[in-house]
């Protein structure tokens, strides 16, 4: 009797192997890319709060960073409505192709 693995064994532990390595290596990719999405998403969430917090201040902001991402806002809608009334507004976040909306109210009751 031989001692020894033969060569069909051998191979076939180097594939089993390889395909277990292979399978760790994208799960470890496709969890980087997940949080990838949702670090940007969250930041796209507090650029759209952070637009509508500070147009009901009076002021208004295009910009801003996040996890080292620039995020831009757009506001549309009437920051500063006429006395004793509301006006519906608007803000996109976006940042790397994704957009992210958020709709409030600001009204001016002095």
């Amino acid at each position: 009797m031989n001692k020894g693995f033969t060569i069909i064994e051998a191979l076939i532990a180097i594939l089993i192997t390889s395909f277990i390595t292979i399978s760790i290596a994208a799960l470890i990719t496709i969890f980087g890319t997940k949080i990838t999405d949702r670090i940007l998403l969250s930041c796209l969430v507090e650029g759209a709060t952070s637009g509508i917090e500070a147009c009901k201040g009076g002021q208004i902001i295009n910009q801003i960073t996040c996890a080292g991402l620039t995020i831009n806002i757009s506001i549309n809608g009437d920051c500063q409505p006429a006395l004793n009334t509301c006006s519906d507004i608007t803000v996109t976040a976006s940042a790397k192709g994704k957009n992210f909306n958020l709709t409030d109210k600001v009204c001016n009751f002095q």
